[in-house]
């Protein structure tokens, strides 16, 4: 069989070429540190990479929301906190008012610490993140939720909670609105309709200043408008302990949001961490295989130049 010059000279050629492309293929991926560079180096890999990095990118945002939640739940649980430490005071001076011993104008002074009491619960209820967002009006956050409207505490916000998704299958609320905290006490007695009708804080509080201020009679037991004092403080002292249950509940059930997205949290690290590895034995370069990969290589294509140069230069006229 006989092989013609332009045959030889066109093998020679492609064998260079072809030993280049891998040379250099090989260089662009120890530069880049991935074995893939291009889908078609491994469309199979190609696919796994990239579904493997969009899991990734979801469980990211996962952990966002995350630390979201907890910012805006530890915010919210020092507010919750701070209500029920008014909401105690409120009682131990509700206790102290409702002594025999004491006459009108000492529970008159009681009257105004009630009265700054209250105004530290409407402050409370106005908390904001920091994001100047109020935490307490629900999806409506950048309205002030509760306004004093001529002595009456009225909420302007909505009923709504924010939900943040924390996992693949799993939302969490990243806070409580207004009227479940504070206007929906239920189990309380305002003196005309009784268990059934919710009251809220503002109110009961309310409720006590104006008790402590319009007494103004004398300490005695036997007179009926004392008796009339003491049946609305036992009322106010046991709407404040319905009250008090009420935040309380609350409190516990942000704990436990708090200890759900920690747990979620460690999942979703956990996740990561698998997912980086197995990323990492997808795409990850072998600098080891890829060394001794391009020292071949380059002996491959130092051999296919030497052999083109010499078979370039064989001719017939060289034996004649």
């Amino acid at each position: 069989m006989r092989v013609a010059t332009s045959t030889a000279y066109s093998q020679g050629v492609t064998a260079i070429n072809t030993q280049n492309y891998n040379l250099n293929k090989t260089m662009l991926q120890m530069s880049t540190g991935k074995k893939i560079v291009v889908p078609s180096d491994d469309p199979a890999g190609s696919a796994r990479v990239l579904g493997l990095n969009q899991a990734k990118s979801r469980t990211e945002k996962f952990q966002d929301n995350i630390s979201t939640t907890k910012s805006s739940l530890d915010v919210e649980e020092t507010a919750i906190n701070s209500v029920v430490s008014v909401l105690q005071r409120v009682r131990e001076l509700t206790i102290q008012a409702n002594n025999d011993t004491y006459d009108a104008r000492q529970r008159s002074d009681i009257g105004k610490e009630v009265e700054q009491q209250l105004g530290a619960l409407l402050g409370l209820a106005n908390t904001t993140n920091g994001n100047g967002e109020f935490l307490f009006a629900g999806f409506d956050n950048r309205n002030q939720p509760f306004v004093n409207n001529g002595g009456s505490i009225e909420y302007k916000g909505d009923q709504g909670q924010q939900l943040l998704q924390i996992g693949p299958t799993r939302q969490i609320a990243s806070g409580d609105n207004g009227f479940d905290v504070f206007m929906n006490i239920r189990g309380t007695d305002n003196g005309i309709v009784a268990s059934n009708s919710p009251m809220d804080v503002f109110s009961i509080v309310g409720e006590l200043q104006t008790v402590l201020n319009s007494n103004a009679v004398s300490p005695t037991a036997t007179d009926p408008n004392e008796n009339d004092f003491h049946d609305s403080m036992n009322r106010i002292i046991g709407n404040l302990d319905v009250a008090m249950g009420h935040i309380v509940d609350k409190q516990a059930t942000i704990g436990a949001r708090l200890n759900a997205t920690e747990s979620q949290g460690n999942v979703n690290e956990d996740y990561l961490v698998q997912l980086a590895s197995t990323l990492s034995d997808t795409q990850d370069l072998d600098y080891t295989e890829a060394i001794s990969r391009l020292q071949q290589q380059q002996t491959g294509l130092q051999a296919s130049q030497q052999t083109f140069t010499k078979i370039q230069g064989l001719s017939l006229f060289n034996f004649l």
